[in-house]
């Protein structure tokens, strides 16, 4: 709204009440209109391979934590001052057709009309836009099921968070737990697999409790369970269209915002609605680009980690080890440079990625895709 969006706005969600049920973590390269409700900060962090632990510290640029409670109210509030947006909870949207001159969008046994219509609904289920995904590109789903714990004694330490702990058990593909604390005493701990196929959430709480149990010493019963959070990332560097038809605009995952070789996407996604914004109210359906395009070193490093999962672990642990905090965080950000790059490339085994980029490549001459 604050782009100078003209007109009245209806939003659509299928859900019936916005609860906590996520979280979002970025790197403070650049201001956002949300930066301000972290609910907690880390200017140090650590990966944790069998080869040692990799530790950084960055105090320009913070790794922060966002609550979905803290988003949605904070939107929720902002949309409401606004006097021009109308909220449908309980109403899945369904097809989107033409008619005339507008655009007919279903929902349950009618239809809403509309001159534009942002869908931002993901990949859905059996949907056209997933199975190409699937079929046609490089696909790695991140799974996870996260806890939100409290625990009977102080176990955390609150001025460090680990991003990635690969010292698990690798067996069923490559693995990771994420740790964020929040306080001596309470954290969001994560177990996060890049599988096909998925480990079920219930093998997610039993890696979890052995984790808690092994990491932090903690027993069922000397920490309690504040909330749950589960999902799935998808990791592709599939093609998505942003805008596949007239009037229609695509937005987030649905729009290739997901990074295909770390899964970030909160970034992606408040850059890309700032830039839909400005484009809607200056009288344009979306961004001038049609399809999202996707950078070769995402696509190889993405096909890096389907092809050779078990060499995941080592090679997050070289590039957190080896390259300097500011260059990776530029990196992960998608703010880097060549030099960025160059100091990636460098890091990291040269044989393992060369054969990597060599089988990319065929693959996209092959795919005739334009990037």
């Amino acid at each position: 709204m604050s782009e100078g969006v003209a007109g009245r706005i209806l939003l659509v969600d299928a859900r019936t009440d916005y609860e906590d049920d996520r979280t979002w973590c970025f790197w403070d390269v650049e201001p956002t209109p949300f930066t301000h409700l972290a609910r907690a900060t880390w200017e140090t962090w650590s990966v944790r391979s069998t080869d040692g632990t990799a530790r950084a510290t960055a105090s320009a640029t913070p790794y922060r934590c966002l609550s979905a409670n803290d988003f949605y109210r904070f939107a929720l509030d902002s949309l409401a001052a606004s006097g021009r947006v109308e909220i449908l909870l309980g109403a899945a949207a369904g097809d989107i057709t033409t008619v005339g001159d507008h655009l007919a969008i279903s929902v349950g046994d009618g239809s809403i009309e509309a001159r534009r219509v942002v869908d931002s609904r993901g990949l859905r289920p059996g949907s056209a836009e997933l199975e190409a995904a699937r079929q046609t590109s490089t696909w790695l789903p991140q799974h996870f099921v996260g806890l939100h714990l409290r625990a009977s004694r102080p176990v955390f330490d609150p001025s460090e968070c680990t991003l990635m702990d690969f010292d698990v058990d690798q067996s069923a593909g490559l693995r990771f737990v994420y740790v964020l604390p929040l306080s001596p005493f309470e954290a969001l701990v994560e177990d996060v697999s890049l599988s096909d196929p998925a480990l079920t959430d219930d093998d997610h709480r039993r890696n979890l409790s052995d984790h808690l149990r092994e990491r932090f010493g903690l027993g069922p019963d000397e920490y309690e369970i504040v909330s749950e959070e589960r999902g799935c990332i998808p990791m592709t560097d599939h093609l998505f269209a942003r805008r596949p038809r007239p009037g229609v605009t695509t937005l987030g995952t649905l729009a290739g915002a997901t990074r295909p070789s770390t899964g970030y996407t909160f970034l992606r996604i408040q850059r890309s609605s700032r830039d839909l914004a400005r484009a809607l109210a200056a009288g344009s359906d979306g961004p001038a680009d049609t399809v999202a395009r996707r950078p070769l070193l995402d696509s190889i490093f993405l096909r890096f980690l389907a092809e050779h999962p078990e060499r995941g672990p080592r090679v997050f642990h070289l590039m957190f080890a080896r390259v300097r905090p500011d260059a990776l965080i530029r990196f992960l950000s998608e703010q880097s440079t060549v030099l960025d790059h160059l100091r990636l490339v460098v890091a990291l085994p040269k044989g393992w990625f060369l054969a990597t980029a060599f089988r990319e490549l065929a693959a996209r001459s092959r795919r005739g895709h334009r990037r």
